[in-house]
């Protein structure tokens, strides 16, 4: 599903630079049959190479913008006809919550997986699992506000382009100037010739300010229409936002799930004392191994101790005269 959602964008997006392309080459065309002394023309003819170039990025950018536009109606369409949260009374249960899911899901298949239907089956899906609705939520708005941003990268990208391509047309015609000077100081004696050659150094000149403005004015209407975009969808992701926390309220037990919540810390806690009393075992049968040897070495040093004290050993003292008094005495 992500491999062929991937190939409708990439289609979706050639298509919109061939459509500006052919936009530009029309607008061409319309400007080509105005009068050759008629400052639209000059202006578009004049570098033409550069403001055909600058005009098809910003026909590409306009286009996106139109694309987003009506693909954020769309949107909004459905998040106003399709999603009737308000209209539920009952609480939701889980099992009603299961019914539900299934509902939305077939919804979102026939409307091409909408934000608000991603969004509340997704929620839907986390209640059922027993996951917190309202942090889910938060998430998920903020992954929706970084969807649009990441929708917005072509289109901030040509919003760089272009003054970029107006300032390379400045840097033509200053060259294209430059180039005049060495004819100008050979003609300085020929007042026709220098005549001839300052009204092309004039036009050359003329160049870098053409595509410079044009390039700047093309800029300005981007960034306004962009930015209008991105504050409506911005608008469009917080009336998702409120149709969630609708749906939150209608959920039983809403916040987290009361029910699921007993039975997961009871789980989580039986769990952790099998493995602490498991681990206990273990440290307390290694250390009975380690001590063990001493224990014996020091129990046989006891009972040999006890049987020296039972038996204590019996010593004789002989006394025996010394004979070297002996002989003195006879």
């Amino acid at each position: 599903m992500k491999s062929s959602l991937k190939k409708i964008v990439i289609e979706s997006n050639a298509f919109v630079f061939l459509a500006a392309l052919f936009l530009t080459g029309l607008f061409y065309l319309t400007i080509s049959f105005f009068s050759s002394d008629s400052f639209l023309r000059s202006f578009f003819f004049r570098c033409w190479y550069v403001q055909a170039l600058t005009t098809w990025l910003f026909f590409t950018a306009l286009l996106f913008v139109v694309s987003k536009s009506v693909d954020l109606k769309k949107e909004s369409r459905i998040l106003d006809t399709k999603v009737s949260i308000d209209q539920l009374q009952e609480q939701i249960t889980p099992e009603s919550a299961q019914e539900l899911l299934e509902a939305i899901q077939g919804l979102a298949i026939t409307y091409d997986n909408p934000i608000s239907f991603r969004r509340l089956g997704e929620l839907l899906w986390g209640y059922t699992y027993g996951e917190e609705v309202v942090r889910l939520n938060q998430e998920l708005s903020r992954r929706d506000l970084e969807q649009i941003e990441g929708g917005h990268l072509i289109l901030n990208a040509l919003k760089q382009l272009i003054p970029v391509l107006g300032f390379l047309g400045t840097v033509v015609g200053l060259s294209l100037g430059m180039a005049k000077f060495p004819e100008l100081s050979e003609t300085a004696g020929n007042i026709e010739a220098l005549r001839t050659l300052l009204k092309d150094l004039a036009a050359s000149l003329s160049v870098s300010f053409d595509t410079t403005l044009l390039a700047l004015g093309y800029t300005i209407i981007v960034v306004m229409l962009s930015s209008l975009l991105r504050r409506k969808e911005e608008l469009f992701v917080d009336r998702v936002d409120e149709k969630a926390r609708v749906l939150i309220s209608r959920l039983s037990h809403a916040n987290p799930d009361v029910t699921a919540q007993p039975r997961l810390l009871e789980a989580f806690l039986r769990d952790l004392l099998q493995k602490f009393l498991h681990q206990l075992d273990q440290a307390f049968k290694q250390t009975v191994q380690k001590l063990e040897p001493g224990f014996t070495e020091l129990i046989h040093h006891m009972e040999g101790l006890q049987k020296s004290l039972n038996n204590p050993p019996r010593y004789e003292i002989v006394v025996q005269p010394l004979e070297g008094n002996r002989r003195e005495r006879q």
